[in-house]
């Protein structure tokens, strides 16, 4: 019974699609907006490519990395290679201008698509131009199993598909971040692997030679029941220092299709790039003097993932929302979200920060009612970003607000960017998840950077920081997408791409 829900819960977490204006202030944020500073410079990219101009799919789940050539981009989503069913590769999408036109790759060795996927960059523009892209992916078809499979290319604009460096089953959700350290790819890969001991599935896998060599890291040292929930989020300083955020289930109730967790979020630390004797062992609690800190404890998770019935939060199905940023010029400083239910909303987000490299924590900065998908980032200046996506109102009047919000105080002040601001309940769902159950957000080049997936209807009361650049044929007059020979094309899902400027 134990192994049934453990896979079962694998399973429904992974993808399920049927195989599978500027400175305004958010409603509950502090009403000063701060000190004086430029409003930032917003850029938005619908990044389906032309050729795709007549699709519909529910392009959801979306993830970005961005090379040291600020040039030089990777993004990811359920994307089907237009190939067809038959493939053996999936795309991603790349562009080689900052983010301004996309095209698609079908470089990923996976059955016409993928389930969870992620990617980031290591080396560096001198010496490798378009590469090397590393990816942690579960390969499709995912609903016998799942197969972890970690990749890489040294060209991402290549045609040949991307190697398996390493690969083994019963694996969710990977979560990939790179960073060289003396001339080498530092690769951590966060996964929940229901292969380790006694339900203790929050695992670590890292490579500190570009990816020839993989170690996996069992980073709970508790007791769970049944395992650890699908997000395992590391973290990597400059100088080294790695943080992974995870939640601790402690008991669960129900089954994969509906239950509730009680759940702690922990944070692990490691001061040597996660090769320290034992790794992830340098941040205890007090409160048992174990290895992780726990920054909140006994958390209502509620665990919906109702296939084939809309999620319970604008369609979108709930259970392991977080994220984790450290300060990558300085790694005392750090911040985490997490989504749990606090008292009659379904779903909350979390904000807290620490400035004693995890030790103590703050108590929330950021409280949100019915939000998902956090996705935290800290710029070379100290600037925090906060992505997240919000329902707002309720019936047929709810609507997906995507946010981005920046802080230079902790959140005491605010600049909040709303990047998007659609219809929950268009396009009706075609599969779980319905916009994802993570988007991303990282800093490079004065900007942050990110992605997200939202309503494509080219209709400015979707976006009011601006109309997004279509590279798909639009007729902005009647709000109207078309194909390759202007005929209406219905609204889907797409994976949109941001750059906006980072408060100074």
């Amino acid at each position: 019974m134990r192994t049934t829900l453990l896979l079962g819960l694998s399973l429904l977490s992974s993808l399920i699609l049927g195989c599978p204006p500027a400175s305004n202030v958010n409603p509950g944020s502090p009403s000063n907006p701060g000190p004086a500073t430029t409003l930032p410079v917003v850029t938005l990219v619908d990044i389906i490519p032309e050729s795709l101009g007549g699709e519909t799919n529910q392009d959801s789940e979306p993830f970005l990395a961005a090379h040291s050539d600020p040039n030089v981009l990777a993004a990811s989503a359920f994307t089907p290679n237009p190939s067809g069913a038959s493939s053996s590769t999936a795309p991603i999408f790349i562009s080689l201008d900052g983010g301004d036109t996309w095209t698609l790759n079908a470089i990923v060795p996976s059955a016409a698509m993928t389930c969870d996927i992620t990617q980031a960059f290591g080396g560096t523009a001198v010496n490798l131009p378009r590469g090397t892209l590393y990816n942690g992916i579960l390969r499709n078809p995912c609903s016998n199993g799942t197969t972890l499979r970690e990749l890489d290319t040294p060209d991402i604009a290549s045609s040949a598909p991307m190697a398996v460096q390493n690969s083994r089953d019963d694996v969710d959700q990977p979560f990939i971040q790179v960073v060289q350290f003396q001339n080498k790819d530092h690769i951590f890969i966060g996964n929940n692997d229901f292969g380790g001991p006694n339900g203790r599935t929050a695992t670590l896998d890292l490579s500190t030679d570009g990816g020839s060599t993989y170690q996996p890291i069992r980073l709970e040292k508790r007791n769970t029941n049944p395992s650890n929930a699908p997000s395992i989020r590391p973290t990597v300083a400059k100088d080294r220092t790695v943080y992974v955020a995870f939640f601790g289930w402690r008991s669960f109730s129900g089954d994969a299709t509906s239950g509730t967790a009680t759940s702690d979020i922990v944070v692990v630390r490691d001061d040597s790039g996660g090769t320290s004797v034992p790794p992830f062992e340098a941040l205890k609690d007090p409160s048992d003097n174990v290895a992780g800190r726990l920054v909140a404890t006994g958390r209502t998770i509620p665990w919906a993932n109702p296939w084939p019935n809309p999620g319970p939060l604008g369609q979108e199905r709930i259970g392991s929302s977080l994220s984790i940023a450290v300060d990558p010029n300085d790694s005392k400083t750090l911040y985490i979200a997490w989504a749990d239910r606090s008292g009659s909303d379904i779903y909350t987000l979390h904000l807290r920060r620490s400035v004693d490299r995890g030790q103590t924590w703050s108590g929330d900065l950021r409280t949100l009612s019915n939000a998902t998908n956090p996705a935290l980032a800290i710029a070379e200046n100290g600037t925090a970003g906060f992505l997240y996506q919000q329902v707002t109102g309720s019936g047929g009047t709810a609507r997906w607000a995507t946010h981005l919000e920046q802080t230079r105080d902790a959140f005491a002040h605010i600049k909040d960017t709303v990047l998007a601001n659609t219809p929950a309940n268009e396009p009706p769902m075609k599969g779980l998840p319905y916009l994802g159950d993570y988007n991303y957000l990282l800093a490079a080049q004065g900007e942050f950077r990110g992605i997200f997936s939202a309503n494509n209807k080219p209709d400015p009361a979707n976006f009011p920081s601006g109309m997004p650049k279509y590279q798909r044929h639009v007729d902005l007059t009647t709000k109207q997408l078309l194909d390759g020979s202007v005929n209406p094309v219905d609204v889907s899902i797409d994976p949109f791409y941001f750059r906006v400027s980072v408060l100074h």
